[in-house]
C-alpha cells in the first residue's frame, strides 16, 4: 500500500468499525458514542499527531499511526 493512501485507509477502517468521520483541511475527527479521536495530518501520508478523548476528557496523545489504528479498531 502506498504511503499516500494512509488517510483514506484510516477513514475506511473507521467506517468499517462504525466511526463517524468529520474532515477538515488537516484534521479528521472520528466519533463513536462517548469517544472522540482527532488526527492531525501532514498531507495524506503521515500524521503530526492524534488525541484520544473519552467523555470529552483528554486521555492520551500519540504520533504513531499504528496506535491510531488500534484506537479505531476497538
Amino acid at each position: 500500500m502506498a504511503a499516500t493512501d494512509q488517510r483514506l485507509t484510516l477513514s475506511e477502517l473507521g467506517g468499517e468499525r462504525g466511526w463517524q468521520r468529520r474532515e477538515t483541511d488537516r484534521a479528521d475527527v472520528y466519533t463513536r458514542g462517548k469517544i472522540r479521536v482527532r488526527v492531525i495530518w501532514q498531507g495524506d501520508a503521515a500524521i503530526s499527531g492524534a488525541s484520544y478523548f473519552e467523555d470529552d476528557v483528554y486521555e492520551t496523545y500519540t504520533r504513531e499511526l499504528d496506535k491510531v489504528r488500534t484506537w479505531l479498531s476497538r
